[in-house]
C-alpha cells in the first residue's frame, strides 16, 4: 500500500483508482437509463475529452508550488521514489498524484503537468493542465499561510491559460475546448486543519465550526461559478477528506494513541452536507452545467479503519450481488406473483440477448446486470423467486426487487389517496422517506451487509407518465415532483452520511442520478461526445 506524503493526507494511491471504477459503473447505470425509457446511449470510449484542467491543494499539485517564493515544496527525496525515474517532480506523493490517474483513464495523457512548468507545449496546454498549488484551500487566508495561490489566483492564471490558446489555436478550437473539457477542484483540507482548527484567530472570527464551513461552501461555490462563466460546463468537486485522520492531526490533537480527532471530522462532515446541497442547487440554476460532487471522505474513512477490505472494488473480490428496490432493478420477480405490474411480454426485452421479455422493465440488460458484470461477478443478476435458482446463482447473488416497490410501504400496496396526499407536505413526506429508508439499510446492516450504494431519486417530473399526466400540451417535465426528489436527495445524503459514522465498518454509498438523468435529458445532443469514464460529468 503506497501513501500519498503531502500535507499529510493519507490518501492512497489504490485508492483513486477504485474512484474511477465507481465512476465507470456509474456510467452504466445512467447508459441503462436512458435504455428504459427507449434511447439507447452510446457512451464514447477514451479520447473524447479535449483536455482535463485541474484546481486545488497539494493533492493535485503536479508541481506548480517548484516556481513560486515559498516553503511548501516537495522536489526532493522521498517524494518521486516511486515515479517513473525515481524523481521528485514537486508531486507530493511517492509517485503519481489522483489528477494523473483520471487523466490517464480519460484516454487524455499520462501526467498533467503543471501551468507554471516554462517547459510546456503547446500540447501541453491544449490537453489540460494543473494550476493546483500545495496548501492552497477555499478560504483565501488559507494560501497566504503559506505563501502560495489562492484559487482566485488560480482563476487568474486560467484566463491567462485561455489566452494562450487563443493565440496558438483560434478561437473556435479554444471555446470547444474550455466547454467540452473535463474539470476537476480539490480543496478544503487545508482550510480545516490549518486555518480553522489551527489558527486561534480564525475561531475567534467565526461564531463556530458550522458557520466558517458555511463560508468555505460559499466560497467554493463562488469558484465554480466563476469557472463556469469562463466556459467550464463539466465539474467534478471532490469533498473535505476525514481531516481528523490526517496523519498531522492525530500527531498534534490525536493523544498517546494518535486517535482520529473527532472535531475535525465532524466539522469534514458540515461541509461535505452543505457542498452536496449546493452543487445540486447550481445543477439547478445554470444552464448546462454539471457539478459532481465525489465522495472521498467515507470511503478513506472506511480504508482507514478497515484496511484489510481495501481491494473490494477490484474485479473478483466481490462474491456476490444483492439487489433490493423497484422496477429499475426488479429482472423479473414480478413475473411469479399476482400483479398487474408485469414485462414478461414484448416490446420489453427486445434487445436483451435472444430478444426474450424476462421481466425486466426495459428494452435489454437493467442496472444490477450491469453492477454484476463490472464486478466481475456475473452477466445477469437473477430474480429471487425463480424456481430455477440453483446454488451458484444464489452464491454469486440474486434481486429481491419487485416493480412498483417504494420505500413507502402503501407504494407496493397501491394504497395512496387523495386523503393520504393531504396528511402530509412535500418536506414532511420526503423526511418519512428517508427515515424509511434509513430504516431499511439498517437492518440490512443488522443482517450482515456491509457496502450499500443507495440510488438517488431521478428527476421524477421527467418520467414519460408524469409529462403525460401533468406536463400540458407540450409534455414538460414536472417542476414540482422533480422539487420532491431534489428535497428528498438532499435529506437522504447526509442521513447516510450520519449512518457511516455510527455503525462500525459500515459503507453506505449515495450514488446521484438526478442530476445526470436531468442533463441528458436537457442536453440530449450531448450525450455522445465525451467519455464513459466521466458521463457522470456531462
Amino acid at each position: 500500500m503506497k501513501y500519498f506524503m503531502g500535507n499529510d493526507e493519507l490518501f492512497i494511491i489504490s485508492y483513486y483508482k477504485k474512484i474511477i471504477n465507481t465512476i465507470v459503473i456509474y456510467s452504466m447505470i445512467i447508459a441503462t437509463f436512458m435504455q428504459i425509457h427507449g434511447h439507447a446511449i452510446e457512451f464514447p470510449e477514451k479520447g473524447k475529452v479535449p483536455a482535463f484542467i485541474v484546481f486545488g491543494d497539494s493533492i493535485v499539485d503536479p508541481g506548480n508550488n517548484n516556481y513560486i517564493e515559498t516553503v511548501g515544496r516537495a522536489d526532493f527525496p522521498p517524494y518521486g521514489r516511486d515515479f517513473p525515474g525515481g524523481v521528485a517532480t514537486g508531486r507530493y506523493s511517492n509517485g503519481k498524484i489522483p489528477s494523473d490517474f483520471f487523466a490517464e483513464e480519460l484516454g487524455i495523457k499520462e501526467f498533467v503537468p503543471p501551468y507554471l512548468d516554462p517547459k510546456l507545449n503547446i500540447n501541453d496546454l491544449v490537453t489540460g493542465v494543473s494550476f493546483a498549488f500545495g496548501a492552497a484551500g477555499y478560504d483565501p487566508d488559507s494560501a497566504k499561510l503559506a505563501n502560495v495561490m489562492t484559487l482566485q489566483d488560480q482563476l487568474n492564471l486560467f484566463r491567462g491559460y485561455i489566452k494562450k490558446l487563443k493565440d496558438a489555436v483560434g478561437e473556435n478550437t479554444t471555446s470547444t475546448i474550455i466547454s467540452q473539457s473535463v474539470y476537476l477542484v480539490c480543496a478544503g483540507s487545508n482550510d480545516i486543519t490549518n486555518t480553522y482548527f489551527s489558527l486561534p484567530f480564525a475561531r475567534l472570527h467565526y461564531k463556530n465550526v458550522s458557520a466558517y464551513t458555511g463560508v468555505m461552501v460559499n466560497w467554493a461555490s463562488s469558484f465554480v461559478q466563476e469557472l463556469y462563466a469562463l466556459g467550464a460546463r463539466r465539474i467534478g468537486v471532490i469533498s473535505a477528506p476525514p481531516c481528523g485522520c490526517l496523519p498531522s492531526q492525530r500527531t498534534l490533537h490525536g493523544g498517546l494513541f494518535r486517535s482520529c480527532v473527532k472535531e475535525e471530522n465532524e466539522a469534514s462532515i458540515l461541509f461535505n452536507n452543505k457542498l452536496f446541497i449546493e452543487l445540486n442547487s447550481l445543477n439547478q440554476k445554470l444552464v448546462g452545467s454539471r457539478f459532481v460532487y465525489l465522495d472521498i471522505y467515507n470511503p478513506l474513512l472506511d480504508l482507514i479503519n478497515n484496511p484489510s477490505q481495501s481491494e473490494f472494488l477490484q474485479k473478483g473480490k466481490v462474491p456476490a450481488a444483492l439487489v433490493f428496490g423497484d422496477s429499475i432493478v426488479d429482472p423479473g420477480n414480478n413475473n411469479y406473483i399476482k400483479t398487474i405490474g408485469r414485462a414478461d411480454f414484448p416490446p420489453y426485452g427486445r434487445d436483451f440477448p435472444g430478444g426474450v421479455a424476462t421481466g425486466r422493465f426495459g428494452n435489454g440488460k437493467i442496472p444490477s446486470d450491469f453492477f454484476a458484470e463490472e464486478l466481475g461477478i456475473k452477466d445477469f443478476v437473477p430474480p429471487y423467486l425463480d424456481p430455477t435458482l440453483n446454488i451458484s446463482d444464489l452464491l454469486t447473488g440474486v434481486s429481491f426487487a419487485s416493480g412498483a416497490a417504494g420505500y413507502d410501504p402503501k407504494s407496493a400496496k397501491l394504497a395512496v389517496s387523495l386523503f393520504e396526499r393531504l396528511r402530509y407536505n412535500v418536506s414532511t413526506y420526503t423526511g418519512m422517506m428517508v427515515n424509511w429508508a434509513s430504516s431499511f439499510v439498517q437492518e440490512l446492516y443488522e443482517l450482515g451487509a456491509r457496502r450499500i450504494g443507495v440510488i438517488s431519486a431521478p428527476p421524477c417530473g421527467c418520467f414519460p407518465s408524469q409529462r403525460t399526466l401533468h406536463g400540458g400540451l407540450f409534455r414538460s417535465c414536472v417542476k414540482d415532483e422533480n422539487e420532491a426528489a431534489i428535497i428528498f436527495n438532499n435529506k437522504l445524503f447526509p442521513e447516510l452520511n450520519s449512518l457511516n459514522q455510527k455503525l462500525a465498518g459500515s459503507r453506505f454509498v449515495y450514488l446521484d442520478i438526478y442530476n445526470p438523468l436531468l442533463n441528458l435529458i436537457n442536453n440530449p445532443s450531448q450525450s455522445g461526445t465525451h467519455s464513459a469514464l466521466f458521463s457522470s460529468l456531462q
